[in-house]
């Protein structure tokens, strides 16, 4: 009997003991950290990029126009229209920030860029290139340019100002607002420099 008794409490004591574990491995699950440490919401400060130390994350407005990301850009875009010779239009996408536009460097990836021939519009961006073929018409009312792709989707293009365009391509997509390449020098750029590890994307864009 006392062997028996004794053969119980081991197993009892075997059972608590594998719930403990049990309930230990549960609580001590691994949750993955967010992975973009460094939030981006502050006001972004209105200087020159060479005033700050850009081994550091900074979120800024770059109000030279003559920085190593305006340089960036005008040396993609540079490399892009040697392959887009045929667009009729070659634009960069702007945001519009306290009632004026201006572009944005983001954290990951680049600012987008759209061409558009009769043939295709051509849009480069996070993703090095992502093509839609459009029907071989154009048709310009008003202040819109019209296109339709080979679904039967509109793109559409409409003038916001002398320097602006609203481009809405689908139902699906919100719309974006582009400038021509050549007018690049007009915009300011918020850049979110981010060279050691990736932060949020600024969003406090007005739409």
């Amino acid at each position: 009997m006392r062997y028996r008794i004794l053969f119980i409490f081991i197993i009892c004591l075997g059972f608590f003991s594998c719930k403990k574990d049990a309930s230990e491995e549960a609580n001590t699950e691994i949750i993955p950290e967010d992975p973009y440490v460094v939030p981006s919401d502050s006001i972004p400060e209105r200087t020159s990029a060479s005033a700050l130390n850009l081994d550091e994350y900074q979120l800024f407005i770059d109000t030279t126009k003559t920085s190593v990301f305006y340089r960036n850009l005008d040396s993609v875009i540079t490399s892009e229209e040697k392959k887009h010779q045929n667009a009729i239009f070659k634009l960069v996408e702007l945001k519009k920030y306290k009632d004026q536009f201006l572009f944005y460097e983001p954290c990951d990836g680049t600012i987008n860029r759209y061409y558009i021939s009769k043939e295709a519009i051509d849009i480069y961006g996070k993703d090095e290139k992502v093509s839609f073929e459009l029907k071989d018409f154009m048709i310009k009312a008003g202040n819109q340019v019209l296109f339709r792709d080979k679904r039967d989707r509109s793109l559409k293009l409409k003038e916001v100002n002398e320097a602006v365009l609203q481009l809405n391509y689908g139902e699906d997509s919100a719309p974006v607002y582009v400038t021509s390449v050549k007018n690049i020098a007009q915009f300011e750029m918020m850049v979110n420099n981010c060279p050691t590890e990736k932060v949020r994307e600024y969003d406090k864009f007005q739409e």
